[in-house]
């Protein structure tokens, strides 16, 4: 009898161990997103002749330590913030951000005869653009806050020829998912980048 109940609570062991390795294998799956362009049709890419061609350099965008993780943070509220360890980053959000905006604005500016660089290159630029997202924070469901300050900088003095800041508010049109936080955030960095392409336009 005693063998009996012994190899039962063995067998149960096993049993109650295979079910918790069961469960442990069906973990949700990490997901892994990116920023992109979004911009609107009615923007045309004109390419400019190169021989007229000024080429402006767009440093590496700076972002709040607190986003300088791979994973996605989401505003729950007020000061509580969540890291979610199934949802993250492709690559660093800063070289993500860096690209998509030098891209915004090499279509906005390139009518103009502008370029934008934001890649070491043997090309001669006069002027560098220096963005600080200051915070970025969007709720799940909910809507988008975007706070950024820009400068456009004179090489040769390295004074800043203009200093603006920009804040926006943008609500979800699309769902609580993850993807629809992230098209919220496209459309703000497209705002974003409209007003600095605005902006270097009129200097």
């Amino acid at each position: 009898m005693k063998t009996s109940f012994h190899q039962f609570i063995g067998l149960g062991l096993i049993l109650f161990g295979l079910v918790v390795a069961s469960c442990a294998g069906k973990s949700a799956p990490t997901q892994f997103y990116m920023l992109g362009p979004v911009m609107s049709d009615e923007v045309e890419s004109h390419p400019a002749n190169s021989t007229s061609t000024v080429y402006i350099t767009l440093d590496t965008v700076e972002i709040p330590e607190y986003l300088n993780r791979p994973h996605i943070v989401t505003h729950v509220d007020r000061a509580e913030y969540q890291i979610d360890e199934f949802h993250r980053w492709m690559e660093p959000l800063q070289d993500n951000l860096t690209r998509v905006i030098a891209n915004h604005l090499s279509v906005l500016l390139n009518p103009k005869g502008i370029d934008i660089l934001y890649t070491a290159r043997p090309v001669k630029t006069e002027y560098t653009i220096v963005v600080q997202i200051l915070r970025m924070e969007g709720k799940l469901g909910q809507g988008m806050f975007l706070d950024a300050r820009w400068s456009f900088f004179d090489q040769q003095d390295e004074t800043p020829v203009v200093t603006k800041r920009f804040v926006r508010i943008q609500e979800f049109t699309s769902d609580d998912t993850y993807q629809g936080l992230l098209q919220t955030q496209n459309r703000s960095i497209e705002s974003l980048c409209r007003a600095m392409a605005d902006g270097i336009d009129q200097i």
